[in-house]
């Protein structure tokens, strides 16, 4: 019994002998995907002969063990990998939590000497109310020796009040001040959770060696997403395009020094034009009746409400519904910064220098590339939703440049637009980039009522309505415009509407659009007239409705 309890701890102390611990495991290289990273780290360490226990220590606690692989160099074989958390690690505070702290430290240090000047006019103070009573016993004073010390005593008593309450509005904006810095120290520490994983590679060495392992795995609280400043100087010069990405992450691991890959796979005052919805004319229902044909017609409109969301302009056709928001946001390698990988689902953008990316839940903004895009510019206005003109940019050929969506700052000549949304997965050859609305651009709508009637003929009524838009261009240039418009589109047989004036206008029935485009000098005004008839029973009334 002796001899197998003495063969069991001779056991236990060589397999503690040969557990290694990989301290100086790095984390060397990051792909950031849109809703997780993978890290991957690198480390070296002498071997003995026979199986040997490593451990990768101060692992991220958000790591997904079922995600880990090793590989390794030299004559080692690997024959098991485990996790386990450890509770005792003494995490290293961020850069960001200790200068926080020196802060802290410098305010305290400011108010205790608050404190210790405060308490020497305060002695000062009460020496002078100590000594404030005249005494006439041995000792008279005249009226103006009298007059002159109380001078005095008032003078400095007020200085010396006068310092002491500055002082202690500075203590109270010094305090407040710690106190908020405290209370983000204890976010951000709150943040960042002590507890850490380990790794537990069992391996055996066919001899005494030094062994490189590379070990990856997937970890949660990460993520990025595109930013864009879209730079327009004026209609005559392509669009630039800065391209950066907002990186953050909050695993309990700083990335320093890393070779940080972003991939785009996934294991708003309104500045933009606004959007023309056919409306329909039809009979006159009652509340109740109108309910249930509401209903009944829901699918019918999802129907073309789909169709129509996959219109764009497409080599000067009409575009029936671009997405509300049309800022681009695009991503393209440059060969100084960024190197690009097209796979079939997704791309990869490499960042040629080492990043540091704190986990601290913090937005950290990486540079990707600068592009320019060549567009073709004109202005656009829905004068029956909006009497605004708006200055889009078309960008052919848009697939090359591996757009994303996102939101984007838009600028044109030096002057910020403001903040918009592209959504670049759209089935056309064309992007369109909404530039912001232009002032110098003045234009009207107006019903014609001296042109517009309602008349009975036979059976039927015939309801005619005209209507003049009116556009100037006060600019000291000449601009491209395209003007849209509508007129109904009859969903009974017993309704038949025609149009009576679509002069120079591209029609597309199918919606009820119309769309004129023509070219404005500077100081010039040009008027479009659309006008069209309803004819109907005289028994029935008819509702014009989007």
């Amino acid at each position: 019994m002796q001899k197998q309890l003495l063969i069991i701890p001779m056991m236990f102390i060589a397999f503690i002998a040969n557990a290694i611990n990989i301290n100086d495991s790095k984390v060397t290289e990051v792909t950031v995907f849109r809703n997780y990273a993978k890290e991957t780290r690198i480390g070296s360490i002498g071997l003995q002969s026979g199986n040997n226990e490593i451990i990768i220590s101060n692992v991220s606690l958000y790591m997904d063990e079922n995600s880990i692989q090793v590989a390794t160099k030299g004559n080692v074989k690997i024959l098991s990998v485990s996790t386990r958390t450890n509770y005792l690690t003494d995490k290293k505070k961020s850069e960001h939590i200790l200068k926080l702290n020196d802060s802290v430290e410098i305010l305290n240090d400011d108010v205790s000497w608050m404190r210790e000047q405060t308490k020497a006019f305060q002695d000062e103070l009460k020496l002078l109310d100590d000594n404030s009573i005249l005494s006439n016993d041995k000792n008279t004073f005249t009226s103006a020796q009298v007059k002159e010390l109380a001078e005095l005593y008032r003078v400095r008593s007020i200085e010396l009040r006068k310092f002491i309450f500055d002082l202690a509005k500075k203590q109270k904006t010094s305090n407040e001040k710690i106190v908020r810095i405290q209370q983000q120290v204890a976010e951000l520490n709150g943040n960042q959770n002590t507890a850490m994983k380990e790794i537990v590679l069992k391996v055996n060495a066919s001899a005494s060696t030094q062994a490189t392992f590379k070990c990856s795995y997937i970890v949660t609280n990460a993520y990025w997403t595109p930013i864009y400043d879209i730079r327009a100087k004026n209609v005559n010069e392509p669009l630039h395009l800065d391209c950066r990405a907002k990186v953050v992450q909050n695993t309990g691991y700083d990335w320093k020094d890393v070779q940080l890959k972003l991939s785009t796979a996934n294991p708003s005052a309104n500045h933009d034009r606004p959007i023309l919805y056919p409306i329909y004319v039809d009979f006159f229902q009652p509340d109740y009746y109108r309910l249930k044909l509401k209903k009944s017609a829901a699918p019918a409109m999802q129907m073309m409400e789909k169709a129509s969301s996959n219109m764009a302009y497409i080599s000067g056709g009409l575009e029936d519904k671009v997405a509300e928001q049309e800022y681009v946001d695009g991503l393209k390698a440059d060969d100084n910064k960024v190197t690009i990988q097209e796979g079939d689902m997704a791309v990869e953008y490499t960042i040629a220098t080492v990043q540091d990316v704190e986990s601290d839940n913090q937005e950290h903004i990486v540079g990707i590339q600068e592009i320019e895009m060549p567009a073709i510019y004109n202005y656009h206005t829905v004068p029956k939703l909006d009497l605004n003109a708006y200055l889009l940019a078309r960008v052919t050929n848009w697939a090359k440049y591996n757009l994303l969506a996102g939101e984007a700052n838009i600028f044109f000549d030096d002057n910020y637009v403001g903040k918009s949304y592209l959504n670049p997965n759209v089935s056309s050859d064309t992007l369109l980039i909404s530039l912001g609305r232009d002032e110098k651009i003045s234009v009207k709508r107006m019903k014609l009522n001296d042109f517009s009637s309602k008349k009975l003929f036979g059976q039927n009524i015939k309801e005619t309505k005209v209507f003049e838009t009116s556009i100037k261009n006060n600019k000291n240039t000449a601009i491209e415009i395209e003007v849209l418009d509508q007129f109904p589109i009859s969903k009974n047989s017993q309704i038949e509407v025609s149009l009576d004036d679509m002069k120079d206008a591209q029609v597309t029935e199918e919606y009820g659009k119309l769309i004129w485009k023509f070219k404005l000098q500077p100081n010039e005004t040009r008027k479009i007239k659309l006008s069209y008839t309803i004819k109907y029973p005289k028994d029935k009334q008819i509702s014009e409705a989007n």
